[in-house]
């Protein structure tokens, strides 16, 4: 735990003396005057009809191997000599590359998004151990060579498609339909040459699933990060001069709606793409007379605002809603050669699940956000070995009812950087064939995110959760837990 802490320490001094030592413009954001524009409320901004697509792609790729031999002697009991000597090798290899496209539509009437996942997983280890033992005195000589081959491979593509079409301002219907396919394999193969072993085994499965949803709400969440991407514009080119007079309020307001509409345009050409955006943008300072200066100077500033202005999403409102969504799932799974007394596999299964939740987004100024979600579900699974037939989706081979509740405080220092501190808490009941389990997990994370470039990322994560599981389905049982995870990464995004 404590080098997860002291990793990301060091990770934040670096981001920071990273930012001081690359002030593009000569424009310093760590010193925003708190006077300027500090009375525009970015949590009172609504945005226009848009529409934006994101692809972004996290590849991770880890291997390690390590080599170990040594050599004993001692005497045996009838005073002979033993020697052994061995050579153990491991070696593994671990792949992963993850993109999800999303299509996303926002207007006054309709919330509509339209994603596509895929993900690609391969693990592949060895082990080969070879052992020599000699007796010096009998002349006995005894070798053994063993080799372990381990292949794991999980592949996923899923589809989503979610409304939300508003009857009122606030109260609204949600609608949507899921799907997924999964593919995954497994091989394990083992070779024992001094006892002539030679096993092979493999599995190969194949999960559909589908599930459509319905449910309804009140409330609007908001996307504000165009008014705050408004608002680092206005200040940085005012911190240079470069204004006429500083923007109204609703200068502000209809700057930032203009930066919600400029972006819905797609561009093959990256280059073509930002020339239109910086020329719109360009075309409201111009035509309100705003410039006191158009040179170098208010470019490179509008240049700079405009990469890093928006890059960490940012919510206003809240939103309560009750959706419920059954699914539907067929796992069938193959073994290669067919395995003696396996267990019994159900290939159908039938879910229903329904959600209550709660969700408030509130920015506070303009650095900080506070984030507060609650809510609770039921979860029911029905399943028949060979069958399509189920008696009751309320069945009693499964159920899980959980709630939770958790509370965010963002800070976003500048245009780059983003930390956040997560509280959580979950209280989650199991029953499973008459047998029945709770669960306490309380948990405590802090992330730094900062962007190297508009389209790559480091991340950097520290999560402690502590967990509490008990039992009472014969006797008492307790269980206590405490982990803590740490896990920094690169993400790179195509558009």
């Amino acid at each position: 735990m404590r080098s997860g802490i002291l990793i990301l320490i060091f990770l934040l001094i670096v981001i920071n003396a990273y930012s001081q030592n690359n002030s593009q413009t000569g424009y310093d954001e760590r010193k925003f005057s708190q006077d300027e524009y500090v009375i525009f409320d970015i949590g009172k901004y609504c945005t226009p009809n848009i529409v934006r697509n994101q692809l972004p792609i996290n590849l991770n790729l880890n291997s390690n191997y390590s080599h170990a031999n040594g050599k004993n002697a001692w005497l045996n009991m009838y005073d002979g000599i033993m020697n052994s000597s061995y050579v153990v090798k491991n070696y593994n290899f671990t792949g992963a590359i993850a993109s999800n496209f999303s299509h996303y539509v926002n207007t006054r009437k309709k919330i509509s998004t339209f994603g596509i996942d895929l993900s690609l997983n391969e693990n592949d280890g060895s082990q080969k151990n070879d052992q020599t033992l000699t007796d010096i005195s009998s002349d006995y000589d005894n070798n053994t060579s063993s080799e372990y081959d381990n292949v794991v491979s999980a592949n996923h593509l899923g589809v989503s498609w979610s409304n939300k079409w508003y009857f009122s301002k606030l109260f609204y219907l949600n609608y949507q339909l899921n799907g997924s396919v999964d593919y995954n394999y497994t091989q394990n193969k083992t070779i024992n040459r001094s006892q002539s072993i030679d096993a092979n085994q493999k599995q190969n499965e194949f999960v559909f699933t589908i599930s459509p949803g319905l449910g309804i709400g009140y409330g609007r969440l908001e996307d504000v990060e165009d008014a705050r991407q408004a608002v680092y514009i206005a200040n940085a080119l005012s911190k240079r001069n470069i204004l006429t007079h500083n923007l109204s309020n609703e200068e502000l307001f209809e700057l930032s709606q203009q930066i919600s509409t400029i972006k819905n345009k797609r561009f093959l050409d990256s280059r073509l793409h930002l020339i239109d955006e910086i020329s719109k943008v360009d075309s409201f300072f111009v035509e309100k007379n705003l410039l006191s200066n158009s040179g170098a100077a208010y470019f490179t500033t509008l240049y700079d605002m405009w990469q890093y202005g928006d890059l960490f999403p940012r919510k206003s409102g809240y939103e309560v809603y009750l959706l419920a969504y059954p699914y539907y799932t067929y796992d069938y799974v193959k073994y290669t050669p067919e395995l003696q007394n396996a267990a019994i596999h159900y290939p159908h299964y039938a879910f229903f699940e329904t959600d209550l939740a709660f969700s408030y987004e509130k920015p506070i100024k303009l650095n900080w956000q506070h984030s507060v979600s609650a809510g609770g579900s039921a979860f029911f699974n029905q399943g028949k070995l060979g069958e399509t037939e189920f008696n009751s989706i309320f069945s009693t081979l499964y159920r899980m009812f959980s709630a939770g509740t958790s509370y965010s405080l963002s800070y976003y220092p500048n245009t780059r950087t983003n930390i956040q501190a997560t509280a959580m808490q979950q209280i989650r009941r199991q029953i499973d064939n008459g047998f029945t389990t709770t669960t306490y997990t309380p948990s405590f994370n802090v992330s730094v995110n900062y962007y190297l470039s508009p389209y790559l990322r480091i991340t950097g994560n520290f999560t402690l959760y502590y967990e509490h599981y008990f039992n009472n389905n014969s006797g008492h049982f307790n269980n206590n837990t405490l982990n803590t995870v740490f896990n920094v990464q690169f993400v790179y995004s195509i558009f």
